[in-house]
This record gives C-alpha cells, sequence and structure tokens, in this order.
C-alpha cells in the first residue's frame, strides 16, 4: 500500500512539473523558418484575435499523422485560428507528410508550416511527447491549454472556438 501511495506521489508530482515548464506568455521565436513562404517571420505571422495553435510534430510519428488528417478533416472548428505546425524535419519529410495526411491543410491560410532549425522551440516550451499542442490567446498571448502525446482534435478544438 505504502509503495503504490509513494508511486501515485511521483506520477503526480511529475505531471505537475511538467506542467510547470509550458509558457504561460507565448515567448518570442526567432529560429523558425516557413517552409512555403521563405519571407515570412513567425513573429510577424501571429494573429492578433482568435487562438494561436502551435502543433510540435515529428512527420513520422503516427500520433501526429493522425492530428494532422483529423485537424485536416475538422478544418471548420479551427476557422478562428492560425495554426502553425513545426518540425525539425526537412521540407521533403513535410511535403510526405501533407500529402499523405494533411492534404487539405496546405493552402489554408490559417495554417503554416513551419522547420526548427536550432533547439529553441525544445528550450523554451518543453515539449514532452510528439505531438505537442499549445493553444494561446491570439490578443493576449496567453496560455490556454497544451496536450503533450496523443490528443484528440475534438478535444483541441474545444479551445480554440
Amino acid at each position: 500500500m505504502t509503495k503504490i501511495r509513494l508511486l501515485l506521489a511521483l506520477v503526480l508530482f511529475a505531471s505537475y512539473c511538467v506542467a510547470q515548464k509550458q509558457p504561460a506568455q507565448l515567448p518570442s521565436l526567432t529560429k523558425l523558418r516557413n517552409l512555403y513562404n521563405p519571407d515570412a517571420t513567425f513573429q510577424k505571422m501571429l494573429p492578433s484575435k482568435g487562438k494561436i495553435v502551435l502543433v510540435f510534430y515529428d512527420p513520422g510519428c503516427g500520433h501526429c499523422q493522425e492530428l494532422g488528417e483529423n485537424i485536416s478533416k475538422n478544418i471548420a472548428k479551427f476557422q478562428q485560428s492560425s495554426i502553425f505546425f513545426i518540425t525539425m524535419n526537412d521540407k521533403e519529410y513535410v511535403d510526405g507528410y501533407i500529402n499523405m495526411f494533411a492534404k487539405g491543410l496546405k493552402t489554408r491560410k490559417n495554417v503554416s508550416f513551419w522547420k526548427e532549425e536550432s533547439v529553441e522551440f525544445i528550450e523554451k516550451f518543453n515539449p514532452v511527447n510528439y505531438p505537442a499542442t499549445y493553444i494561446y490567446d491570439a490578443a493576449t498571448k496567453k496560455l490556454v491549454k497544451s496536450f503533450q502525446g496523443e490528443s484528440k482534435t475534438a478535444e483541441i478544438a474545444r479551445f480554440v472556438q
């Protein structure tokens, strides 16, 4: 019984520590490169209203593929959001990801794909699992909700409408 309590306490403490590492205020990101619009900068692309959705993903990750596919299928729920897909992978992997799982997202004005050129995103956001999704209020730049690992589009959509 004592071991169970100790294990539960450790799990709760670890969850608390992870939750504390999420930036409450959207930090400045200067090392991101837009894969399809080289002249764009992340800071200039940030909207002033609606929600900002950051999806840190790996194109080869099954949960990331599922999330991209489901956002694409349910894009109407994200009309009031700007979605930034951020990866550390090269453009050819992102092209494959889009073509196989998220075709409907490439031409959307509120969706963009970015490459992390350094470790700036990881250092500032401390993602635990792929995909790591962060939702910020565009007006205040304050964190609304974050998701680590497998997450359902319907759950994410609740926080962006």
